[in-house]
């Protein structure tokens, strides 16, 4: 265990979300990054598409140098209200680069708890995105911005920005060439707990690395597969598992949004081998569906919270690798490589 541990501190050393980017970048930049599900005009009234590394990469620096305009701090906190996605990743990577720390915002909190959220990061920027369903993040965020003492900024990703939100995809295809700060250290990331809806929590780059990696160690992923998650929060299950996975090993990430059946029928067709990320809750309807015995499906991970109960039936795929992620809080979890059934 412990020759695992520092073989795996070494694999870490001088890593970190953009000398990944870079490298992928540089070797794969052609290779499909991020892919929207087929659903997704239905849900937020953005065309799906795909991005490449090259194309992800210039957009966190556009980005990035858009945020550098404001001028906040090193290390100032900035809010993000939108699904685990396209948006919310380039939002991330963006921020880490401008120096300054990215807060992921529970979608389904109200406005008093994002309000608390904001006010206790000390959050200088929002970001977010147009529509997810029913929500409407950026109307909540400019909302918020007027309550909140320092949020001076607020941008927002779609085809429907309301007044007083800066057009993020204008603004970014027309972009000022702002030079980012040096940094002398990496910012961490900051998450929330999605059930107390306390935090902000900080999390260093290295531990949400540090966990991507044992999950990938678990997995064993092809550079030919793609994860298919359908967590849309932004905390280290999330992220690790997602995000984390996929910058480490270079794989496509497919995050589905809202849940969708025909989504996900959709994303495991392709004759892509999928890595399949589901909440823990729902391993029981899977186990009773069609989708349980699909040949694409290479691996599932199940993100079990803790206040959430187990329940049967287990999948039985013994051709399957089976992880087990617990989620002890939105900062700690425990990454487990299930053993077949008796292991369940």
């Amino acid at each position: 265990m412990r020759a695992e541990q520092d073989e795996a501190s070494a694999l870490l050393d001088g890593l970190d979300l953009d000398t990944l980017l870079a490298a992928l970048t540089r070797n794969r930049g052609y290779d499909a990054a991020l892919r929207d599900p087929p659903g997704r005009r239905g849900w937020s009234d953005v065309t799906p598409g795909s991005i490449n590394f090259l194309d992800l990469d210039e957009r966190i620096d556009r980005l990035a140098r858009l945020l550098a305009i404001n001028k906040g701090t090193p290390g100032a906190s900035v809010a993000i209200l939108a699904p685990l996605g396209p948006e919310a990743i380039v939002s991330i990577l963006a921020s880490l680069r401008a120096g300054l720390s990215p807060l992921m915002l529970p979608l389904h909190g109200n406005e008093l708890e994002l309000l608390k959220l904001i006010e206790a990061s000390g959050a200088v920027m929002a970001l977010g995105v147009s529509r997810v369903g029913p929500l409407r993040p950026l109307l909540m965020l400019r909302n918020l911005a007027m309550r909140a003492f320092g949020t001076r900024f607020v941008g927002g990703f779609g085809p429907d920005v309301p007044d007083g939100v800066a057009p993020l995809d204008m603004l970014m295809a027309n972009p000022t060439l702002h030079p980012l700060p040096q940094l002398t250290e990496r910012p961490v990331l900051q998450i929330a707990d999605g059930v107390s809806l306390q935090g902000p929590i900080a999390l260093p780059e290295r531990e949400l690395l540090g966990k991507a990696l044992d999950i990938s160690r678990a997995l064993k992923p092809t550079v030919s597969s793609r994860i298919v998650t359908t967590l849309v929060g932004g905390d280290l299950a999330a992220l690790a598992s997602g995000p984390g996975v996929a910058m480490l090993s270079g794989l496509e990430l497919l995050p589905l949004g809202l849940f969708n059946l025909g989504d996900l029928q959709a994303c495991i067709e392709g004759g892509r081998s999928v890595h399949l990320v589901l909440p823990g809750a729902m391993e029981p309807a899977l186990a009773h569906s069609r989708l349980a015995g699909h040949p694409a499906l290479a691996s599932l991970v199940f993100v079990h919270r803790a206040t959430e109960a187990r329940s049967l039936p287990a999948i039985d795929r013994p051709d399957v690798a089976i992880v087990d992620i617990e989620a002890h809080s939105a900062g700690e979890i425990t990454v487990n490589k299930r053993q077949g059934l008796s292991a369940a």
